[in-house]
């Protein structure tokens, strides 16, 4: 069975209409009929707007979406192991990690993951999947934290942003961390069984 993890560096939904990426994502399980894609906006502390702009991109699949507190659910891996896609959303890497980690839903999209559910995310939802991170703390500094380890080395989203880059610049060579995926806005990364195969931009 497949494993696959598409991260994504700027753009997608969020910020375009009928984006590239989102297409290539659902065409990865396209099927004769809609694929089940679900979204969870936990590093966006579940924003509504966001939710709302998932919904409308993705109304011709079957679209559904996961708020913290479904993850208390009694069938929450049953009900994640039923989508064909889960779809992470961007905002703080580290607090939603800390949330996952709380409810075990950190566990939850590890295991579906191992069953062939794919998984993909934005700048968050891409970082998330390493084993190290690093991004801004509640004081807007920068912190490294470990990630869920699904994929090897670390991530840096939004390369293009100098502070950003700075910082994980000499963060990674302090911690000589390997591999390294260097993404700017618009550039993204599909990895099949924890191989990278392929980067594409938008």
């Amino acid at each position: 069975m497949e494993r696959h993890i598409v991260t994504i560096s700027g753009g997608g939904f969020s910020e375009e209409t009928d984006a590239y990426i989102d297409n290539y994502i659902v065409r990865i399980k396209r099927k004769d009929s809609p694929i089940k894609i679900c979204f969870v906006a936990t590093a966006s502390n579940d924003a509504q707007g966001y939710i709302d702009k998932f919904y409308s991109a993705f109304q011709h699949e079957e679209p559904a979406h996961l708020t913290i507190k479904d993850f208390s659910l009694p069938n929450i891996q049953a009900i994640v192991n039923a989508f064909d896609i889960v779809y992470i959303g961007g905002g703080h890497t580290q607090s939603m990690l800390k949330v996952w980690r709380s409810t075990d839903f950190d566990r939850v999209l590890i295991n579906a993951y191992k069953q062939g559910v794919i998984l993909a995310g934005i700048s968050a939802g891409a970082m998330c999947w390493f084993e190290h991170c690093t991004s801004e703390n509640s004081e807007q500094e920068y912190e490294p934290f470990q990630g869920l380890g699904l994929l090897k080395g670390a991530l840096c989203p939004h390369y293009n942003d100098p502070i950003r880059k700075q910082h994980f610049d000499e963060w990674a060579k302090k911690e000589n961390l390997s591999p390294l995926y260097l993404l700017e806005d618009h550039e993204n990364l599909h990895f099949i069984n924890e191989n990278c195969v392929a980067k594409i931009s938008t």
